[in-house]
């Protein structure tokens, strides 16, 4: 009772609408890995600018990861729920988000054990599926960056 009050006294502020937006992801998590049940870690940040906070699922347990790392999941906030946008094998954390942008979008910063922190550009549809054969991330890129999954 006290915590509907609460959300009904600050219903301007959004409150009903983020207990949304979290089992939405959980949904739209569970729809692209036809899992009910997924282990993940989540970080949040505006990645598109449109004033959001976008979603980057790091997925965890045998089914996503492998002796390189595991699965990466970038989801776009539309508001009301969240679309899916790409996925990256191999990745592991941490996870950053560069202040650079490519296609409108913030670059990612993320740990591939073959090469270190390598950076991943958004090429307008998707960021890349896998960050083994990605650039390294310059040391400005990774001291400007803010971390969002350790």
């Amino acid at each position: 009772m006290r915590y509907l009050w609460l959300c009904l006294s600050l219903i301007i502020l959004g409150c009903s609408n983020q207990v949304n937006l979290k089992s939405d992801l959980q949904q739209s998590i569970s729809e692209i890995t036809q899992e009910n049940n997924s282990v993940y870690s989540v970080g949040y940040a505006d990645l598109n600018g449109d004033g959001l906070d976008d979603a980057l699922v790091f997925l965890k347990g045998m089914h996503w990861c492998g002796s390189g790392g595991c699965t990466l999941m970038v989801f776009k906030n539309l508001g009301d729920n969240y679309q899916f946008i790409s996925d990256a094998s191999i990745t592991s954390t941490p996870i950053s988000v560069a202040k650079t942008k490519n296609n409108g979008w913030n670059d990612l910063i993320v740990w591939y054990r073959g090469s270190g922190l390598v950076l991943m550009t958004f090429d307008g549809n998707k960021y890349p599926l896998n960050p083994s054969v990605e650039s390294p991330a310059s040391e400005s890129q990774i001291i400007g960056s803010r971390l969002v999954l350790e």
